[in-house]
């Protein structure tokens, strides 16, 4: 069921998620600061209650990771994703609760009862509610919940003062990194393995695309334990927020291959 939504543009969703956490951290008296607890935001500040099933079964529908249940003020975690019991999924676990904070904070108000997908649930019965799965066509819902969770685990200012803190810049200018600085890159991050590999591409006249994603990752794996998510979701909010990108040579010839 494809649920529609108001478009949401991706800077009124960062204000969105930067305004919860205002809101979380200046009733404590303190900083916004990461790592983001999502698990407290959802449960002591919005009240909704936060639960781990097998939600392949429960729902009857594999992969799936989350669901958001409007009516009994419940969010539902998958079982696999419980960083107690699988720790290698602690990112995961993260941004999927933050996922579902992104559903309850831009949706829920938004949505009638009527508007939500109705589920089979094996305990619950027939009911309405999100329910959050891996693969296939993003719908704009989903693609709004994700950019919510992005931005809500990862705040810019926080991930700007993080890559200027390793790459420090001159005039005060973000150091905005290419395959052209591979060598500085590497030096700064203390990845050997890196030094090959950026070695290798910054010779190439055309980069290859799969050597550069494998940089790419091991920049993002720098940063993410910083912010408790997965390396997947740090190099995303790197390369959104324009701290990893290629040259803007390198991007006209490979679009135009």
């Amino acid at each position: 069921m494809t649920i529609n939504v108001k478009f949401l543009s991706e800077q009124q969703i960062e204000r969105d998620a930067l305004g919860l956490l205002e809101d979380y951290f200046g009733a404590l008296g303190e900083e916004i600061s990461a790592p983001v607890p999502v698990d407290d935001i959802l449960e002591t500040h919005l009240g909704v209650s936060l639960d781990f099933e097998d939600l392949c079964y429960t729902v009857g529908s594999p992969d799936v990771l989350g669901a958001t249940y409007a009516k009994s003020r419940s969010v539902f975690i998958d079982a696999s994703l419980d960083p107690i019991e699988h720790p290698t999924m602690e990112g995961r676990y993260h941004f999927t609760v933050a996922h579902e904070i992104g559903h309850w904070i831009l949706h829920v108000p938004r949505l009638r009862g009527d508007e939500l997908p109705t589920v089979m649930h094996r305990q619950l019965g027939s009911v309405q509610m999100l329910v959050c799965a891996l693969g296939g066509r993003k719908e704009p819902i989903e693609w709004q919940a994700d950019r919510f969770a992005s931005s809500l685990l990862m705040p810019r200012h926080l991930v700007e003062a993080a890559w200027a803190a390793r790459f420090p810049s001159s005039n005060g200018r973000s150091f905005v990194f290419d395959p052209r600085h591979w060598t500085d890159l590497t030096h700064r991050l203390e990845r050997p393995r890196m030094r090959h590999v950026g070695k290798v591409i910054s010779e190439m006249v055309e980069p290859r695309p799969a050597a550069v994603e494998v940089v790419f990752r091991d920049v993002a794996k720098y940063f993410a334990p910083q912010f408790r998510v997965s390396a997947q979701a740090m190099q995303i909010r790197l390369e959104g927020l324009g701290l990893l990108q290629f040259p803007a040579c390198h991007v006209e010839r490979r679009s135009s291959a």
